[in-house]
């Protein structure tokens, strides 16, 4: 129970240092990126954080997901703080992309031209330009984030309100494009709800399998009046048009129980269309990667003091080829972790510490901490030839003082 504990601890400890270190470059933003687009016929704002962790020697991913985030000047920070709060213990760590739509916003995120909304035709006569957008992003934006930061091929989308209607309508009708949508509070109710029609037969298609949606509904009343949902769908005033158009579309989908689609819808009765986004950001980053976080078992692999090295090398790889097949990537043990745990099981597991090490080099043969882990463990077991050995090849990787003279204490003894 003990060591058990202190795995725990550990990697506790390892997933919070990671997220502090990051937290000490957040992002800094400065002056905007601008992009011209050819499609749009203008320049357009973008905001991108890599993570901390790519300007480090060791001990990174080759490359990361991408979260792109419409209306950018307002969410592309709470999104970078979520998943700076969350990576990499509970979802990968990723860049975040921030696409500026504040102005124009009906134009370019309504998928389809209507001549009137909500008693007005003055501010709908430029929309439907949605699929123009789009365009955008999948032609111009997306090849350049691609050709410009280490990216990998996983990609989310998350968008609000406006930006929420176009997040479904690509992952209704572009459904290649991301793995991930986040439709935050989405105003569904455009078009007379065009989007809920016939989207049972669109999302019956297997195109929709390993694809993830998370739908957030606000509750559009004031907080001291009406908060039971059955009530509200029930209300037929203007008040509730956008949870009843929401509320439809999302039980349509729940059931319709053909499609591969993974799904959910959440409706938050203390939340209002204004304060939903962060809470909708958190409960949806959480959604898409249940499956990320260490799981208990192999907690109970790693700390079982009979398991062989065998068996732990087994059930590492059952994992990070689980976690490769899921993102689309090849995904690696953390170097830092396995040299940390190769470590703590020196003294009262040799072999298991001795398995963690093997696998550090394994999997970074041109980086020095594992063959200087690995020399601590030759000591460790009076083994000085051995420990001399990786020494020797720590500091040929390495060339620092520490390493040598490391080399140098373990050739006098």
């Amino acid at each position: 129970m003990k060591i058990k504990s202190l795995l725990l601890f550990a990697l506790i400890v390892f997933s919070y240092n990671i997220s502090i270190a990051q937290s000490a470059h957040l992002v800094t933003i400065g002056e905007p990126e601008r992009l011209y687009s050819k499609i749009l016929k203008e320049e357009r704002n973008i905001w991108v954080q890599v993570p901390e962790s790519a300007n480090a020697t060791t001990n990174h991913p080759n490359t990361y997901p991408v979260v792109y985030v419409l209306d950018g000047g307002e969410h592309f920070m709470s999104v970078c703080t979520v998943i700076n709060q969350l990576s990499p213990g509970s979802v990968p760590e990723m860049i975040v992309v921030g696409i500026e739509t504040s102005e124009n916003r009906t134009r370019d995120l309504t998928p389809t031209k209507v001549k009137e909304a909500r008693g007005s035709s003055a501010w709908v006569k430029e929309s439907g330009g949605g699929e123009r957008f789009t365009n955008f992003m999948v032609e111009e934006l997306i090849p350049y984030i691609d050709n410009t930061y280490p990216t990998a091929s996983h990609k989310t989308f998350v968008g609000h309100s406006f930006g929420g209607l176009l997040v479904v309508n690509t992952l209704i009708n572009h459904p290649e494009v991301f793995n991930n949508y986040i439709a935050i509070d989405p105003s569904l109710w455009w078009d007379d709800e065009v989007l809920t029609n016939d989207v049972t037969d669109k999302l019956s298609s297997e195109t929709y399998t390993n694809k993830s949606l998370y739908i957030s509904i606000s509750n559009p009343l004031p907080p001291d009046t009406e908060k039971d949902l059955e009530a509200l769908i029930k209300d037929q005033s203007m008040n509730t048009e956008g949870l009843r158009a929401l509320h439809r579309f999302s039980t349509t989908i729940s059931e319709a129980g053909k499609s591969p689609l993974n799904f959910k819808y959440k409706y938050y009765e203390n939340e209002d269309h204004g304060t939903i986004p962060l809470i909708s950001i958190y409960d949806g980053m959480r959604f898409l990667y249940p499956w990320y976080k260490m799981s208990g078992k192999l907690v109970d692999v790693i700390q079982n003091p009979d398991t062989s090295t065998e068996a732990l090398k087994k059930a590492f790889d059952t994992r990070f080829d689980m976690l490769s097949n899921k993102l689309g990537y090849q995904v690696s043990p953390e170097e830092e972790m396995l040299n940390n745990l190769g470590s703590m099981f020196m003294s009262n597991s040799p072999e298991k510490s001795l398995g963690f090490l093997e696998m550090a080099i394994e999997y970074y043969p041109n980086n020095a901490n594992g063959y200087e882990g690995m020399s601590d463990y030759y000591e460790s077991q009076n083994d000085i030839k051995n420990a001399i050995v990786y020494a020797e090849k720590a500091f040929a990787i390495s060339g620092s003082e520490d390493h040598k003279s490391k080399l140098e204490k373990l050739k006098n003894e």
